[in-house]
């Protein structure tokens, strides 16, 4: 899962690249092109297994963070695949698997805005604009492409398309998100090899004065339902500066149970509709990512291709209950482990310990 990192200039997309990455950049870099970093997501499940198995050895689930160049209003692109307006940072947002839109709340006149003044309503809609205009402008060179073609080749299908990307233009005009489009699985099939970029979930960081942490920012946009989290970047930064103790004695006075840090990479994982199982023992406890609603064997299959083609069935239990009881044997009395076959869901927080056999 790569998260694409958006927004205004100076809006914090930088500093909070560096918070999230450990890369840094040195004052005056112009960045030209996608920075790249794999973070680890916070589990303190897996803190917890590490303890009661007596293991050093953990390994976390793993979320990319993409910082793409920042979107200035009526830059132009490189080349004729985006409109004029979504410059550099939409070339290079067509891997990413989500946006993460960056507005600016703090006010202070030692940080220059480049629209003169705070306005997250504002700010939010020039992306929210720069995203459905680059859709639009895909669909609309789609349909004229279509409308090329002789009708009498293949003219049911090709009628097919139009009347989708029609559709789709429809809801982009009125501001909609193609990912709030109800769409088939045809239809996402149909439109899966170009890429439009409100199709992937999107979500709005608010980078905020530390008095606005609890805030719930109204951004104006009823059609998308935007979702946001809040997070000082600066106070965010001086924390990550003090020791464990201090850290702890600091979210208290700010009624956080974790830094705003930890919630914003789980928030993008969850947001991502990502979830995690965990195979523990004592020689290491380990996070897996799969997609909510994933079955067995395909959990089976993120550890190891052999056990997805071998897979016999999986032993679960799930965190809570293991915990609950204390140790592997009172969970065994009370029966908490299971026998799952290929097809059960796995939960988030699921421990498995998956049985296979590959034939020779």
């Amino acid at each position: 899962m790569k998260v694409g990192i958006i927004g205004l200039e100076y809006a914090g997309k930088k500093g909070l690249f560096a918070l999230l990455t450990g890369i840094k950049k040195p004052d005056g870099y112009q960045q030209t092109r996608e920075e790249i970093g794999i973070v680890d997501v916070p589990d303190e499940r897996i803190d917890y297994l590490a303890k009661f198995y007596n293991t050093e050895k953990k390994t976390y689930s793993k979320i990319e963070f993409s910082l793409l160049p920042s979107i200035e209003k009526g830059d132009k692109a490189l080349d004729g695949g985006v409109p004029a307006g979504a410059g550099k940072a939409l070339l290079e947002a067509k891997e990413v698997d989500m946006f993460a839109v960056v507005v600016r709340q703090f006010a202070d006149s030692n940080v220059f805005h480049p629209l003169g003044g705070v306005d997250i309503v504002r700010d939010y809609q020039i992306i929210k604009d720069e995203l459905i205009f680059a859709d639009l402008f895909m669909v609309e060179t789609r349909i004229e492409r279509i409308e090329k073609q002789s009708k009498t080749k293949n003219a049911a299908q090709i009628e097919k398309e139009k009347s989708l990307m029609v559709k789709l233009k429809a809801n982009l005009e009125k501001g909609v998100f193609l990912n709030k489009v109800a769409l088939s699985q045809d239809e996402l099939k149909e439109i899966k090899s170009l890429s439009f970029l409100t199709l992937r979930p999107i979500f709005v960081v608010v980078n905020c004065d530390e008095d606005k942490l609890h805030e719930n920012f109204d951004f104006a946009d009823k059609e998308n339902e935007i979702k946001s989290i809040n997070i000082s970047i600066k106070i965010e930064g001086e924390v990550q500066q003090l020791d464990e103790k201090s850290k702890a004695e600091f979210l208290e006075t700010m009624s956080l149970t974790e830094t705003s840090l930890n919630r914003l990479i789980k928030f993008s994982y969850n947001f991502g509709n990502l979830i995690s199982f965990l195979t523990a023992g004592p020689k290491e406890v380990r996070s897996w990512t799969i997609r909510k609603g994933s079955n067995a064997v395909k959990a089976a299959g993120t550890i190891h291709s052999d056990m997805e083609k071998g897979f016999i069935r999986a032993e679960m239990i799930s965190f809570e209950d293991l915990k609950k009881v204390g140790s592997e044997a009172e969970a065994k009395k009370l029966a908490y482990y299971r026998l799952e076959g290929k097809e059960y869901v796995v939960q988030d927080g699921d421990i498995a310990d998956i049985r296979f056999n590959i034939s020779k």
